[in-house]
């Protein structure tokens, strides 16, 4: 789910963890790359649950409008609302390097005979069709042209929308159906409170970015330095931050001339699914197009691996300043140990053997797999944003451990401090894999004294990133 910044923080309930309830959907595991990873009894282990693509994502859009005002006046007609329907999924379909359709099958169908019009309104109807797509018969794509449905599902009108999966099927590991819901009071043409006024732009860019999640892709941090911003973002960082960020921070892409989709953005829709065909421009093989880089991120003994640090890997500027700085423009990231589950989880995360979400390979914790186009990278660790949590989740730990250590580069000696004269470069070919680069977090403590005997030290004398992972288990617990 994507949120203005102004009000991100004031909404007490995560809306990921409200739609696993209100769709009947057990959560996700959280991957700053696929939604959805196969666990060892459900799908394929360690894989991203995706759509089959025998054939396009049907899905089905309410027959109302998107927006009325108070008054009731319609402010966006139902066709315009489909036509930018369309528009939004087309963003991801026109990525030349991925192998993803989808397809209009026309209105809602199932609601309830007494309001058997394709325009769900009420909570009734919202029930009606939800159950619908629980059952796989279908994907809807509903408009609340007022607010009302967010009001009384959530208590919250002042949520933009959500989208992801319904139903999934944990034999084959395919997203069977998927649901969004579009909050039209955003587009009311009434500025008050909580209820923003986006432009078309802006709004339609939202649904871009849960369309995302509609089709398997969760959030991703990178160029998180605009959350410090006020205004307008400068347009190196807005070209690289991915729709896919979890907060709406920034002006609306395409007014500003650039694509809807940033560079990670494309990676990994091409990573799920990746196009074979070789008919340029429209499409383009992703192995001709994409190497990887992969490694693994460890805590400072070198041996235990470090689960959930954000880990981005930047190209290096080739020096034409009609490129901007590439380092901000041209950037790809996953968290560590994406793959794994966070539920059972490692020795730092805790042992909660409720989901059947993610690999339980050990091998897997702290493991990275960047997809990047040709060329030239440095790599750096940072922390996931404290504030990226719910439905704003950012990596498989939620809540998210500020980096154990230092925020620091890949360097072949050790992971190196945040000095330019530190950091080395790692040149990726198209179709290759750089294999073996990792980092070892400097400053954190030894192995035995802060992980195998936590338990026996005072709260108050842990360091702090494990101090608030404790808290949070114990709240869990309670």
């Amino acid at each position: 789910m994507k949120r203005p910044r102004s009000f991100a923080r004031g909404i007490q309930a995560g809306i990921t963890g409200l739609l696993c309830v209100a769709l009947a959907v057990p959560c996700p595991v959280r991957a700053g790359g696929p939604l959805i990873v196969g666990g060892p009894s459900f799908g394929t282990d360690g894989l991203a649950f995706t759509w089959d693509m025998s054939s396009p994502i049907a899905y089905r859009v309410d027959a109302g409008p998107l927006a009325v005002n108070p008054s009731g006046v319609v402010v966006v007609p139902n066709s315009q609302a489909i036509n930018d329907v369309q528009n939004m999924f087309q963003a991801w379909e026109n990525v030349a390097t991925a192998n993803i359709g989808y397809t209009n099958a026309g209105a809602i169908q199932n609601v309830p005979p007494d309001f058997n019009d394709g325009d769900v309104s009420t909570v009734t109807e919202f029930d009606a069709v939800e159950a619908d797509c629980d059952a796989g018969n279908q994907s809807p794509i509903i408009f609340d042209a007022n607010g009302s449905l967010f009001d009384a599902l959530f208590g919250d009108p002042g949520v933009i929308g959500f989208a992801s999966p319904c139903k999934l099927d944990g034999a084959t590991g395919r997203i069977v159906s998927g649901m969004a819901v579009l909050n039209g009071i955003f587009r009311d043409g009434v500025d008050s409170g909580l209820n923003l006024d986006l432009t078309a732009a802006e709004f339609n860019e939202v649904f871009t970015h849960e369309f995302g999640h509609f089709s398997g892709l969760d959030h991703a941090q990178i160029n998180v330095s605009v959350l410090s911003l006020s205004g307008s973002c400068p347009t190196d960082l807005l070209a690289g931050l991915p729709l896919m960020f979890p907060y709406l921070q920034c002006q609306a892409r395409t007014p500003a001339g650039l694509p809807i989709l940033a560079p990670d953005d494309v990676a990994w829709i091409s990573q799920l699914y990746p196009e074979t065909a070789n008919m340029p421009p429209a499409q383009r093989p992703f192995l001709n197009e994409y190497g990887f880089i992969k490694g693994t991120i460890f805590f400072s003994d070198g041996i235990t691996q470090a689960q959930g640090v954000n880990v981005i890997a930047r190209r290096v500027s080739d020096g034409n300043p009609a490129n901007g700085d590439e380092t901000q423009r041209i950037a790809f990231s996953v968290a560590s140990g994406y793959r794994f589950t966070g539920l059972p989880g490692q020795n730092v995360t805790g042992d909660n053997p409720g989901s059947r979400r993610g690999s339980r390979n050990a091998q897997l914790i702290g493991e990275y797999e960047i997809p990047v186009t040709p060329g030239s990278y440095t790599v750096e660790v940072e922390s996931v944003d404290s504030g990226f949590t719910a439905d704003s989740g950012v990596g498989p730990l939620d809540l998210p451990i500020p980096n154990p250590g230092l925020d620091e580069f890949w360097n072949s000696g050790e992971s190196a401090t945040d000095i330019p004269a530190t950091r080395e470069t790692i040149t990726v070919a198209a179709g290759a894999t750089v294999s073996g680069m990792d980092i070892i977090l400097n400053g954190t403590p030894p192995r035995f004294d802060a992980f195998e005997s936590a338990e026996l030290r005072m709260a108050e004398e842990l360091p702090r990133w494990l101090r608030r992972e404790k808290t949070a288990r114990e709240l869990v617990a309670a």
